[in-house]
C-alpha cells in the first residue's frame, strides 16, 4: 500500500532539489508573485505538515515549536530568522518525506483506516488517516512545489524543463 504515493512523492523531491538549489536565503523572506506565500512560509508549511503525517501512522513531531509558525491555517507573515535557511529544509524536508512514506508503506490497515480527526478535512471525502497520508505525498506537496517554483521563476530563474 501507498507504494504509488511515495513514487510519486520521489519524483517531487527530486524537484524541489532542482528548485530550492536557485533559492537563496534572502529570498526566502519575501513574498511569492500571485498566491503571496514567502518561499520560508511553504518550506516550514512543507516540514510540520510531513511530521504531522508521520504523527497520524505513529511518529512523533520533532519541530512541534513550528506548528503555530507553519501549521495550517497560520500567517504567512514571517520574520526575518537567521535560523529558517534554504540548506536547513533542503535536508529536511527531503528526510520528513522520505520517512512518511517509509511509515506509510509499512502501517497497517488498522491505522491507515481509522478516521483522520482533522476539522479541515471533516466535510471533505477525505475520512481517514490513509487519505490524509495520500494527500500529504502527493497533491498537497506538489501544490506548494508549485507556488516554491513560481517564487524561483520570479527570481528571473528559467524553466527546469
Amino acid at each position: 500500500m501507498f507504494e504509488s504515493d511515495v513514487a510519486v512523492n520521489d519524483w517531487q523531491l527530486r524537484q524541489f532539489d532542482n528548485i530550492i538549489n536557485d533559492l537563496t536565503d534572502a529570498a526566502l523572506f519575501e513574498p511569492g508573485a500571485g498566491h503571496g506565500h514567502p518561499p520560508v512560509w511553504i518550506l516550514g508549511h512543507l516540514s510540520i505538515v510531513g511530521e504531522q503525517g508521520q504523527r497520524m501512522l505513529g511518529g512523533s513531531i520533532s519541530h512541534i515549536e513550528w506548528m503555530r509558525q507553519f501549521g495550517p491555517g497560520s500567517s504567512d507573515k514571517i520574520a526575518t530568522d537567521a535560523m529558517l535557511t534554504r540548506d536547513l529544509f533542503r535536508s529536511l524536508i527531503p528526510v520528513t518525506y522520505r520517512k512518511l512514506g517509509a511509515m506509510a508503506k509499512q502501517a497497517s490497515p488498522e491505522v491507515t483506516s481509522r478516521p483522520h480527526g482533522i476539522e479541515l478535512f471533516a466535510e471533505s471525502a477525505l475520512k481517514t488517516v490513509g487519505d490524509l497520508v495520500t494527500l500529504l505525498l502527493t497533491s498537497h506537496f506538489g501544490f506548494h512545489l508549485g507556488q516554491l517554483s513560481s517564487c524561483r521563476r520570479a527570481a528571473g530563474h528559467g524553466p527546469l524543463f
